[in-house]
């Protein structure tokens, strides 16, 4: 952060400019002339940038032996501004603490140099120091601008004093309001942060909701998004992204995967379809098997199965993993498509799976529904190897061996069905 040297050079006006630096000091420390012309002249070499004159002139007056405490305070002002001027922070620093050091000081020139100070040293990373010379400044200041609200928020912020921090904060946001002003965006950037920081999400939320109306910046409607999903609301964490994706904000093939995430989240599984569908056809999206697996899920759950078998083919496509057939031949069962939901499970136990039990049970079933008991038998033998899949094959086992009796007993020469 910079210190804008126009909120300076004002300070220092007051102290030492505007026709006549004696308006600064009481009736009783009127500065002689002599004082006051050199101080005048150094300040004009200031504004001039030509160094050596300016300092050489505050020597002058810094050898006067008979200086006053206004004098001295003046003195060191000038002083405080020139190595401003030239970026020398820390010495600006010094010589505005040892206007502070002087006796009987008048309060014009007490409140500019703390100001002033605060300022400085919020430049120079001391934020106790900040705090200090700003909270000082307010305490004699009456209506102070906004401003000051927001350099001693700024302090706070950075020393982690966040509560502080909020409220100094909402001050300036205030101030500004009361005066008509237009409250600059990064003050209500610094106040989400603040409430980032300190998990205030109730606070957080009011703040992001007046953010995405007044300047509707992306970053701000995903924030509100997430923030809204931190606290648990997901309703209104869609609701948002919603919003923000109808305003074309969402453009990436992440963020529109996210929406259909949340849409699936919602029980909406056919508007996630869709969005994912047209995504990856048109390129938004990204072309991967995962994406094409989220699409297959959002399929399977609006009962789209067609769709979900087509989907899982490209899933498949770009991928060795047997799980795309697997889901491919559950699919296939579910459509009574027994001849092609054997040949996915076969494909899918070729490649291999996780839990092997599972395909061979769904292999079996659909072997079973084709009439070919004995291709049938072995599957769910292979599944009852499995702890996983013992209980269920063996319900099967014994419902095939039922039905071969059945057969046998109608006298049904063959206890596969005919033409297998």
């Amino acid at each position: 952060m910079r210190v804008s040297r126009i909120g300076i050079f004002v300070v220092v006006l007051i102290c030492i400019g505007v026709g006549d630096v004696r308006l600064a000091l009481s009736a009783d420390q009127v500065m002689r002339e002599r004082v006051y012309a050199k101080l005048s002249r150094s300040q004009v070499a200031t504004e001039a940038e030509d160094w050596d004159r300016a300092y050489d002139l505050l020597a002058q007056v810094a050898k006067m032996e008979d200086l006053t405490p206004g004098e001295k305070a003046q003195l060191y002002s000038a002083y405080g501004y020139t190595y401003f001027t030239q970026e020398r922070y820390a010495e600006s620093v010094a010589a505005y603490e040892q206007v502070l050091r002087q006796e009987d000081l008048v309060e014009a020139l007490r409140t500019g140099t703390l100001y002033t100070l605060g300022q400085l040293q919020l430049h120079l990373e001391h934020y106790d120091q900040a705090v200090g010379h700003l909270e000082a400044w307010l305490q004699v200041v009456e209506n102070p601008g906004p401003d000051s609200h927001i350099l001693l928020g700024q302090a706070y912020y950075r020393l982690g004093r966040l509560e502080n921090a909020a409220e100094s904060v909402k001050r300036a946001i205030a101030a500004a309001e009361g005066r008509g002003r237009q409250v600059p965006e990064n003050w209500f950037a610094l106040l989400r942060a603040i409430y980032y920081e300190a998990e205030d999400y109730e606070n957080l939320l009011d703040v992001l909701n007046v953010m995405v109306t007044r300047y509707r910046a992306k970053e701000y409607w995903l924030h509100l998004s997430s923030t809204y999903g931190e606290t648990g609301d997901l309703e209104r964490q869609l609701a948002v992204y919603e919003m923000a994706y109808t305003q074309g904000y969402l453009t990436s093939s992440a963020e529109i995967v996210l929406l259909s995430q949340l849409l699936l989240q919602a029980d909406i599984p056919y508007r996630a379809g869709v969005l994912l569908q047209e995504g990856l056809e048109s390129g938004s999206v990204d072309s991967t098997a995962g994406n094409w697996r989220l699409l297959s899920q959002a399929w399977i759950r609006a009962h789209e199965h067609d769709a979900a078998i087509i989907t899982l083919g490209r899933a498949a496509e770009l991928s060795d993993d047997g799980e795309f057939y697997a889901r491919i031949a559950q699919s296939y069962a579910n459509l009574n498509r027994w001849e092609l939901s054997a040949d996915a499970a076969s494909m899918a136990l070729d490649r291999g799976v996780e839990n092997p039990h599972e395909l061979h049970l769904t292999r079996g079933m659909a072997l079973y529904e084709l009439g070919r008991f004995t291709e049938a038998e072995a599957a769910f033998s292979r599944a009852q190897r499995s702890e996983g899949g013992r209980e269920s094959a063996s319900r099967w086992l014994a419902h095939l061996q039922r039905e071969r009796g059945r057969l046998r007993e109608l006298g049904v020469g063959s206890t596969e069905k005919a033409g297998n």
